[in-house]
């Protein structure tokens, strides 16, 4: 880490770009270093590690992915490039100019172009804009649009459905993934259309103690809605102060 960092300052005082090769949770990836943040994402995905595993997993032949707060794309390349995601499609939701800027050129750099798609764009339970709270400085991932605390600025950002982009592009998803700094219940409620003819396999997600926190926009639990439509959690563990979480739709008996 520290001669990354080294390497990554001398860069910059040159005007350098920095490409990173390094392994990820056993996964050679070429990472597009911008800043300092950038690394420590990296390195501490490590954290993220027992969530990841679980989601690859439960990888299967030709599944369609939406990496929901995509960030740089960590999550997305790691699952793309996992022998049992070769013949997956990732589309990678990151609303935020800067960390969409990164998880373009790290989509490229590891030769992901076509089959992981950047999306600019919030997902929620309306269509149009939204404002995003931007926390923090290049590479930062606690942006969100359900808590503003300690933010330093707002954005507008475009937003739309899970359904509605699931009907627009014809992919409809089998396995999503959320982390979306307290907006996951908003999120979810963006799938609600979609639960009803054609139910996502599973969800994988954080859930934060902030924003909206552990609800739904009516204000029912996370937890009680998704299971109020066919699915189990399956498995969870403390993250922090918050949660990881997989729920399964009933009508797959894997778990």
């Amino acid at each position: 880490m520290l001669m990354d960092t080294l390497r990554f300052l001398t860069n910059r005082v040159f005007g350098k770009r920095t490409i990173l090769d390094t392994e990820l949770l056993g996964q050679p990836v070429k990472l597009d270093i911008s800043a300092r943040r950038e690394l420590k994402r990296a390195k501490k995905i490590s954290h993220e590690n027992d969530l990841v595993t679980r989601m690859r997993d439960h990888l299967q032949n030709g599944d369609t992915i939406y990496d929901v707060g995509a960030n740089i794309g960590l999550i997305s390349l790691l699952l793309a490039l996992h022998p049992s995601g070769s013949n997956s499609k990732v589309h990678s939701f990151e609303p935020e100019p800067r960390n969409f800027d990164q998880l373009q050129k790290n989509i490229a750099l590891n030769g992901l172009t076509g089959r992981v798609i950047p999306q600019r764009l919030a997902l929620g339970t309306s269509e149009g804009e939204v404002q995003l709270f931007i926390r923090g400085t290049a590479g930062e991932g606690r942006h969100s649009i359900a808590e503003d605390k300690g933010s330093t600025d707002s954005i507008s950002v475009p937003l739309t459905t899970a359904a509605s982009f699931a009907t627009s592009t014809g992919d409809l998803p089998t396995i999503v993934k959320i982390d979306v700094e307290g907006a996951e219940g908003q999120v979810i409620g963006g799938f609600a259309d979609l639960i009803g003819e054609n139910p996502p396999r599973d969800f994988f997600m954080e859930i934060h103690s902030k924003g909206d926190r552990d609800k739904m926009p009516d204000g029912a639990s996370i937890d009680s809605w998704l299971t109020g439509r066919g699915y189990e959690l399956v498995w969870s563990v403390g993250r922090r102060s918050g949660e990881h979480r997989h729920y399964r739709h009933k009508g797959n008996d894997q778990d």
